[in-house]
């Protein structure tokens, strides 16, 4: 028996000098983070935002209405083996950015799929998509998927629930059986909720008063309504707000997580902590719990063991400039020495490979032609990204 020792450490949000730590063996780090970074929603297969530079939409339905893609989303989501492959690149990705928990929406099968198939892994919560449009599943289809795979989860390493796209793209039956389906599983039914557009009212109309028999998450939460009232739990996703709308919410209260939003885009939570320490100037406590243990307690998920560790000092960090040396899922070896454990692969041979997926996926499903695709990889590129919401918000992201 050894230990980790570190100069400074984030345990449970809070920060703290000269740590040692019980461990396999003896190692020394300048900062470790407990648990690591937890990103509360992720879409694994979105690979296109639309985005206009210089365009700034209204809410979440205007932008979905109005947007461009150069991908057909429904068939890439058709496509298993892609959208599988993609949901695999991400959890390493997650995990080399020092995430050790991520809550994934869209396709089911294509997720859990390549979930499964890593040896080591980042935890899981697995909210398949149920919504009122093209390509998408109904409660009805989705529950004896859900049925036959809740064995498959049941090791404190994921959670299954369900995710309700919206309320505008919703009945209010669908609504009601996604609750019924999420308290059945004891778990989680998540949604976009107020996204530009106030709806807890809409909401609280269908569903009544607590207690639910659920958690009930909600997604951006950018209007300011009273959701703790209400006991609805908020994962803000400040970098994606901000560059759609132009705005975010600057308030914590009900905010539980943060949430990346698009991931292989623009990375995991840890890569956005620049952007939410300058949106929520609150003492660094109250956003570091919510950016690491608080995603745990979110989802009811246990963070044993999960810890990530750095040569470099906090304040890289929390610029999210820094990648871990090492990071530990129940106190297993997920990333060793930059590393994956079981491959080797670094950072940039996993970006390499979300490149080549991203391209790959608009030559199958793509709505624009092979002469396009340099302009695809520039709309794609995160730095892009990055400027148009430094353009927008730069008091932020200066």
């Amino acid at each position: 028996m050894g230990y980790i020792e570190a100069s400074e450490a984030v345990v449970y949000g809070r920060v703290v000098e000269n740590v040692r730590i019980p461990y396999v063996r003896d190692e020394y780090y300048r900062t470790i983070v407990m648990p690591g970074f937890s990103d509360g929603h992720a879409h694994p297969q979105v690979i296109d935002a639309g985005l206009e530079p210089g365009r700034v939409w209204t809410n979440s339905y205007h932008w979905i209405e109005g947007r461009s893609l150069t991908i057909d989303e429904a068939s890439l989501r058709s496509d298993l083996e892609l959208s599988s492959r993609l949901a695999g690149l991400l959890y390493k990705r997650a995990l080399l950015e020092g995430t050790t928990l991520i809550a994934v929406t869209g396709r089911l099968e294509a997720n859990l799929s390549a979930w499964l198939k890593l040896p080591m892994k980042p935890r899981i919560v697995l909210l398949p998509t149920v919504m009122h449009r093209r390509g998408w599943t109904t409660v009805d289809d989705l529950e004896p998927a859900i049925r036959k795979l809740e064995g498959l989860v049941g090791d404190g390493l994921a959670r299954l629930g369900v995710f309700v796209h919206s309320l505008r793209y919703s009945s209010r039956e669908m609504l009601v059986k996604a609750l019924r389906l999420a308290k059945s599983l004891r778990s989680v039914l998540g949604m976009h909720l107020s996204e530009g557009v106030r709806e807890l009212g809409d909401l609280i109309r269908v569903i009544g008063r607590p207690p639910y028999g659920a958690r009930i998450v909600g997604v951006h939460c950018i209007e300011d309504e009273d959701l703790q009232s209400a006991r609805i739990q908020c994962i803000s996703c400040p970098l994606t707000n901000l560059i759609l709308y132009s705005r975010t919410r600057s308030d914590l209260r009900g905010v539980t997580g943060f949430g990346s939003d698009w991931p292989l885009l623009l990375g995991t939570v840890s890569r956005h902590m620049g952007v939410i320490l300058g949106v929520f100037n609150r003492p660094l406590y109250s956003v570091l719990k919510r950016a690491t243990i608080g995603g745990y307690r979110t989802y009811g998920l246990s963070y044993t063991g999960d810890m990530v560790a750095y040569d470099e000092g906090l304040s890289r960090i929390l610029e999210g400039r820094a990648r871990p040396r090492l990071v530990t899922i129940s106190w297993q070896p997920a990333v060793v020495e930059g590393r994956l454990s079981w491959s080797g692969e670094d950072y940039n041979s996993v970006q390499r490979g979300i490149r080549e997926a991203i391209v790959e996926a608009v030559e199958r499903h793509g709505q624009v032609s092979r002469e396009s695709l340099k302009l695809t990889r520039q709309i794609m590129d995160v730095e892009d990204l990055l400027a148009i919401a430094r353009n927008l918000y730069p008091r932020v992201l200066a």
